[in-house]
């Protein structure tokens, strides 16, 4: 379908292109920079994401004690995006991300200026309530920024802004190791330099957002203004069923791979960096082609399409003779896995009304968090004192269970 056809003429084939292109820049100026901020603050998430397991691992703590202090972020988020997103519909959305941002440096900065594991604790509830703050907010901003139609290439250019910033951020964790080759310092004192660049990252986040326009809110009357306002639940539960499940199965592996390439291969963090950077940079690029995927085959078909090669592909690393090999089928993985999340993002607001959108997308999102928090200690003592390749099919089992659902509850919701 995206292909070079030789049946088309250079003029259709410039129109398409065209048309591609001014799908994405007849985007309004506040959408754009809310996604300039997202792609800004996307890096700090990119070199958390190579260097955060290894990093403790460096420092001698164990994996059931790496993984609490996942668990710790992770579900103080989730615990605390329901209410904030409730709070964000009725007084608005742009105040909780920019203090979503300036919590987001201090937490990074903690890191820096300390190794007390109190103190990792105290970041990693800091960075929790920062989330929490932006997770389910920052879609339902974007949404309200985009008309109907621009929708689906707002969040297709919001992805590929987040993969975008995300390859600069593993670009970053590369960066320990040749500072411990060319300066001399020692591995963890290395990265947490790198750490205090990301808070200053973070803050430079801040500064799209302060020109971004919104209409004041006001709480109608009465006692409604204290509940969820949410009136779409059959599709906020389903939704939440299977979010929360492929949560729960990213929980067991996905913030692990780093910790899992350098265990099973033996690799250094500036080699799963290079791996990691160049999965983000195709992955970037899917986002922007998923819109027109959509408009061919429907948000679900795409979705579900996708999400079953990941899988498959995902089983085969754990039978990968080399490092070689596992990385290729990583990025084929993370490319399938994730290109679907702006027509997700995009179906999902918009089968629910204006009002309800943070509140439901931090519903779900707050039980995605949940899902992805829990098995965060369990698959640190199973990948380092049972099996290490175990927590990898647990996540696809849960994965499969996730997808079979999402197809039979939405199927017949799907546009062509």
């Amino acid at each position: 379908m995206f292909l070079p056809d030789p049946s088309i003429s250079l003029t259709q084939m410039y129109g398409r292109v065209r048309g591609f292109y001014l799908s994405y820049s007849g985007l309004g100026k506040d959408a754009k920079l809310l996604i300039l901020s997202i792609s800004i603050w996307s890096v700090t998430f990119g070199f958390l994401d190579v260097t955060y397991a290894p990093f403790l691992d460096i420092l001698g703590q164990r994996g059931e004690l790496i993984g609490t202090l996942m668990l710790v972020s992770s579900f103080s988020s989730a615990v605390l995006m329901i209410p904030f997103g409730i709070l964000a519909d009725r007084y608005g959305r742009k105040p909780f991300l920019l203090v979503s941002t300036v919590l987001s440096a201090f937490s990074f900065a903690i890191y820096f200026f300390v190794t007390d594991i109190f103190l990792f604790v105290i970041a990693e509830l800091i960075k929790g309530l920062s989330w929490a703050m932006s997770w389910g907010t920052s879609a339902a901003f974007l949404a309200e920024k985009a008309s109907e139609k621009q929708r689906p290439y707002a969040f297709g250019l919001s992805s590929f802004g987040f993969a975008a910033g995300c390859v600069f951020g593993y670009v970053m964790g590369a960066v320990p190791d040749f500072l411990t080759v060319a300066y001399g310092m020692d591995r963890p004192e290395s990265i947490r330099v790198m750490y205090l660049v990301t808070a200053v990252v973070s803050v430079v986040s801040l500064f799209p957002l302060i020109p971004i326009k919104e209409e004041r809110r006001h709480l109608a009357g009465g006692t409604e203004a204290r509940w969820l306002n949410i009136t779409s639940w059959r599709v906020v539960s389903w939704f939440a069923l299977t979010n929360a499940l492929v949560g729960l199965g990213a929980g067991f592996m996905i913030p692990w791979f780093s910790y899992y390439f350098t265990r099973k291969f033996g690799v250094n963090l500036a080699e799963v960096a290079v791996v990691f950077a160049v999965s983000q940079v195709g992955m970037a690029i899917a986002y922007l082609i998923v819109p027109k995927m959509v408009e061919k085959i429907g948000s679900v078909r795409t979705v579900v399409y996708a999400q079953a090669t990941a899988i498959l592909t995902l089983l085969l690393i754990s039978i990968s003779p080399g490092f070689t090999v596992a990385s290729v089928l990583y990025t084929i993985r993370v490319i399938l896995m994730n290109m679907t999340s702006p027509a997700l993002s995009s179906f999902f607001m918009g089968l629910l009304k204006s009002e309800e959108r943070a509140s439901g997308n931090s519903l779900v999102s707050a039980l995605w968090n949940i899902g992805n928090a829990l098995p965060r200690p369990v698959a640190g003592y199973i990948m380092e004192n049972v099996f290490l390749d175990m927590t990898l099919y647990i996540c696809a089992s849960l994965y499969s269970i996730s997808t079979v659902i999402f197809y039979g509850v939405f199927r017949k919701e799907d546009s062509t």
